[in-house]
């Protein structure tokens, strides 16, 4: 049998002195290092937690503008940026839909473009914000004090009729209006009574078998029937209210917030009109009036009148010398001579004169030195001898029409001239101006351009066609267009201004009045919008 062995226990080793050292050095050194991490750490989650607790409780609820003294807290400016982009998003989506529909056409680019730029740039998209909420505020003051409120049943309509547009239907109110626009469109068609106008009709030769007058049957083509509109009933209604709502949380925004969204857009509606209706009159004076535009184009540059460091005219010298009847002749020395009375306008083309020439106003060119280019006499039908053979009928050789259309003033005023003439001795106006006008627009219509008020011409236009007598041709009137004859036809002093004119005009003044307002009441706005933007802002 064997001996069992015996289990022996070693001793602990005993450390030495060094080892002892050496354990209690890295002892103190821990023991240190924990005495400024501990607090470092601690102080890092209070930073983090501090940082969450501003963020989320401290900084939503500060103060970041006041407009008279009322104030517009940080948290619902970061729901009105975050609504915002939201809807700018929606808006670019649908212009660009609308860009490919329409065939990649550039209608829309600049809205595109601008919308893509805003979204770029989250500073401007808040300062667009926040521009906004200071006017409503200034709004809100105004409309106070001048008794203009928003009722809650105008804001529920406004969010129907938002809804039923973002479902594709109407509402009760949209759908009756529409349908009272039809039925009085229809009413007004059906008692127009059209001038008959007089056609010819198509007649075949009797050689080729037919006798009297040949007419064909054009088949009739009906209209579709339009679709009638979806009504917004309270199912779709609820149902474009949820997708609604799903968006607004989307924006940190609930659906009663998003109401005073809509309450300030429809107050800021009734004030423009209050302030349009009291600073800007429904009607004007205005005029029809018709004309014949004759353009003139000027020289490159203006070099007619403009020697240069040499002192050779660099340019064409022109000689008006008025009308000339008889011949006209060019001698050998350069000199122009005439016989008899000046009737017509003729031109000198010395593109290059030197400084030793000298234009006379008698119309001679003095030639004292060497002629440095041709000189040419530019007239209308000039035969061999130097006569001139047509004086009347310049229309012939100057018509805008021609080969290269270029017109200098000269050739302009003097169409025009002989043009008011034609008119005057019987000729139709709007033949002429069908046939001779640059304005083709207006030309095509017979020179009409409908009605019009103060300032909707240029300076020269518009104070000839103010001042001519009805029925009245006007002398040649010189624009930074050409030459215009023009004919006053009618003339109103309270004629109703057209709707989107007026409608304009009723804009603008509002936008005047709202930035003097703004002006004249208390405003702090925020030292640094960047660092109050919201976070994700950006696209």
């Amino acid at each position: 049998m064997a001996k069992r062995r015996k289990n022996t226990q070693e001793a602990p080793k005993a450390e030495t002195p060094k080892e002892v050292r050496l354990r209690a050095r890295d002892w103190e050194r821990n023991k240190q290092i924990l005495m400024y991490v501990i607090p470092a750490v601690a102080l890092a989650l209070l930073l983090v937690i501090g940082g969450a607790v501003n963020e989320l409780l401290i900084k939503p609820g500060t103060v970041l503008a006041k407009v008279d003294g009322q104030p517009i807290i940080t948290r619902d400016f970061w729901k009105r940026a975050r609504l915002q982009k939201i809807n700018l998003q929606e808006q670019l989506f649908q212009y660009q839909l609308f860009s490919q529909q329409f065939g990649g056409q550039d209608f829309f680019a600049s809205q595109i473009s601008q919308i893509q730029a805003t979204l770029a740039s989250p500073i401007s998209l808040g300062t667009q914000v926040i521009n906004g909420m200071i006017d409503e505020k200034v709004i809100a003051l105004r409309a106070a004090e001048m008794g203009i409120s928003v009722s809650d049943e105008e804001v529920d309509d406004a969010l129907r009729e938002e809804i039923a547009a973002r479902q594709g239907a109407l509402t009760v109110p949209q759908a009756t209006s529409t349908a009272e626009a039809a039925t009085e469109a229809t009413a007004t068609a059906a008692s127009f009574t059209p001038t008959p106008t007089a056609t010819a009709e198509p007649t075949v030769a009797a050689s080729e078998g037919v006798t009297d007058t040949a007419s064909a049957d054009v088949p009739t083509v009906e209209a579709p029937t339009p679709e009638p509109p979806t009504i917004l009933d309270d199912a779709i209604y609820q149902e474009g209210l949820t997708a609604r709502s799903d968006q607004l949380k989307e924006a940190g925004m609930s659906l009663a917030e998003y109401r005073e969204v809509l309450r300030a857009q429809l107050l800021r509606e009734k004030m423009q009109d209050a302030i349009g209706d009291e600073q800007v009159s429904p009607t004007e004076e205005q005029v029809h009036a018709r004309h014949i535009l004759i353009r003139i184009d000027p020289p490159a540059a203006d070099e007619t009148s403009s020697p240069d460091s040499s002192g050779e005219l660099t340019g064409t010298a022109e000689i008006a010398v008025p009308e000339v009847a008889t011949s006209p002749t060019l001698t050998d020395t350069g000199e122009l001579t005439s016989t008899g009375e000046l009737t017509d306008t003729l031109e000198i083309a010395a593109p290059e004169v030197a400084a030793n020439e000298t234009l006379t106003d008698t119309g001679e060119l003095t030639h004292t030195g060497e002629l440095t280019d041709t000189v040419d006499i530019s007239a209308p039908d000039v035969d061999a001898s130097g006569t001139l053979t047509d004086t009347a009928v310049l229309s012939e050789t100057l018509n805008p029409a021609g080969d290269d259309g270029i017109m200098s003033e000269a050739e302009a005023l003097a169409l025009a001239t002989e043009l008011r003439q034609r008119i005057l001795d019987g000729e139709d106006f709007a033949a002429l101006a069908a046939e001779y006008s640059d304005d083709t627009g207006s030309g095509a219509n017979g020179g009409d351009l409908g009605w019009a008020g103060r300032g909707a011409y240029v300076p020269e236009f518009d104070e000839a066609a103010f001042s001519l007598p009805i029925g009245e041709i006007s002398e040649p009137i010189k624009t930074q267009f050409g030459y215009h004859i023009i004919q006053v036809l009618e003339r109103d002093e309270n004629r109703p201004k057209d709707e989107n004119t007026l409608a304009q005009e009723k804009s603008q003044a509002f936008q005047t009045w709202l930035q003097e307002q703004t002006l004249a009441t208390d405003i702090e706005r925020p030292d640094n919008l960047l660092s109050k933007l919201p976070s994700g802002l950006a696209q």
